[in-house]
């Protein structure tokens, strides 16, 4: 099975027209309204707009049984340091393959044995996304997903396969402490945070390596770390710590991160000084499982695609490991290749030869 044609240049041509209009999550309107008119004007499957998200189903021509199966695309864009948006991750072209998925669908022949769904998501980037969707699943009685990424700096085309986590859990840590202002002279007078922050980095650290000694993998990140003021007459009484911290297994990583805040309860204790312990953006691990991960094998050596498994899970997040902590699935990538600018950057641009690829794998999976 290969795309046709016509499908091909259509899921392209999508995908141009998705690039020149990136949307920050939860902001989507544009990219949501030409998805849902083209699924409208150019498939046979019926598109559903829920609001800040969307999904198009086809019902089974031949029901043999099974239950219904999804396949998810996010549709948000990366912004930069300036606020702007710009597709440097990818999603455009995901959200074309899926485009490009109900086309291919509408027209082969063959019918299909069981309702298909297809999920255009919003907000990935900040992991909200799965969240608002998730519901779908139950309310519908689907049986199974399936997710993907391009990942550059793998062969074009080559699909990456990872049993278990594919992409670890990961959340911002904005751990603030208050204390009491005093006259830079007397800074007996006063509380002054720095210190109790500076050991709790380290104490974080020394964690850091014992929980990898114990439970596999996980990573702190230090994204820095404020005190004080430019005023040079008054000692320090306020400071915050940022840390982005990850982990390959969702119950160990839930444990590592309840430990970092009891180390940072307790420093602020000790230091009689005020805690304020904020997550920002926090990913569940995306852990897949074994039988889907074989199917996907499977029919990718069915179509001849190349296949590699990879030996550690992507450090990035993603938050379809929510739709996977519900119902069995699989997220896997596609290479981009090997000589391609990384996700996240402005060079970046998605490689539309991968989108026959990636459209012919999914339709095999919704056989």
């Amino acid at each position: 099975m290969t795309l046709e044609t016509v499908c091909l240049e259509r899921a392209i041509a999508l995908r141009a027209q998705l690039h020149e209009m990136p949307e920050a999550s939860l902001h989507e309107v544009r990219t949501k309204q030409v998805l849902l008119d083209l699924i409208d004007k150019e498939t046979n499957f019926t598109a559903v707009d829920r609001g800040r998200w969307a999904y198009a189903w086809k019902k089974a021509e031949r029901s043999d049984g099974r239950p219904p199966i999804a396949f998810r695309a996010d549709m948000d864009a990366v912004c930069g340091k300036d606020g702007r948006p710009g597709h440097f991750c990818g999603h455009d072209g995901h959200s074309a393959i899926l485009a490009g998925l109900a086309m291919e669908l509408s027209r082969r022949e063959e019918p299909l044995g069981r309702d298909v769904y297809l999920i255009f998501q919003p907000a990935e980037e900040i992991g909200k996304g799965a969240a608002l969707c998730a519901g779908l699943l139950e309310e519908r009685g689907i049986g199974e997903i399936y997710g993907l990424h391009n990942i550059p700096g793998r062969p074009r085309g080559s699909v990456l396969l990872r049993d278990g986590t594919f992409a670890c859990a990961s959340t911002g840590l904005e751990i603030a402490m208050h204390g009491t202002p005093s006259h830079a002279a007397y800074p007996e007078a006063g509380r002054d945070p720095g210190p109790t922050l500076a050991r709790l980095l380290l104490d974080v650290q020394d964690l850091t390596k014992r929980t990898q000694e114990t439970e596999g993998f996980v990573l702190m990140t230090l994204i820095g770390m404020d005190v004080g003021s430019d005023s040079y007459g008054v000692a320090a009484s306020e400071g915050v710590l940022r840390l982005t911290v990850r982990g390959e297994r969702e119950q160990s990583f839930q444990r590592y991160v309840a430990e970092i805040r009891r180390l940072a309860e307790d420093a602020a204790r000790r230091d009689g000084l005020e805690l304020g312990l904020r997550t920002i953006e926090p990913f569940p691990a995306t852990e897949n499982h074994s039988a889907n991960v074989e199917r996907v094998r499977r029919c990718a050596r069915d179509l001849g695609m190349p296949v590699m498994d990879l030996e550690e899970p992507m450090r990035w997040s993603e938050d379809f490991g929510v739709y996977l902590h519900k119902i069995p699935g699989a997220f896997f990538g596609i290479g981009a290749g090997e000589d391609y600018a990384q996700l996240h950057t402005t060079e970046f641009q998605f490689p539309d030869a991968v989108i026959a690829p990636a459209v012919d794998l999914f339709a095999v999976l919704a056989r």
